[in-house]
């Protein structure tokens, strides 16, 4: 959510791979830049939603490593 995010085949823009069926789509690169999207209202509610109440706020997040150390 903060490093990268995925284009889906029809444009819009998702926070991570593991939302397969766009849920939380972002935006669309067909009606808005993606540095539109990226830096937006919804995208930043998005992260800071995340941030503030933690991961298990968010379903798609719920089982993220992304950030943690997995490997001891």
């Amino acid at each position: 959510m903060w490093r990268g995010s995925v284009v889906t085949w029809d444009g819009k823009i998702v926070p991570c791979c593991f939302d397969k069926d766009a849920t939380h789509a972002m935006g669309d690169v067909n009606e808005l830049s993606f540095k539109e999207v990226w830096l937006g209202n919804q995208y930043n509610t998005f992260r800071n939603r995340g941030v503030q109440k933690g991961r298990s706020s968010i379903e798609i997040c719920q089982n993220c490593s992304e950030g943690t150390k997995v490997w001891g």
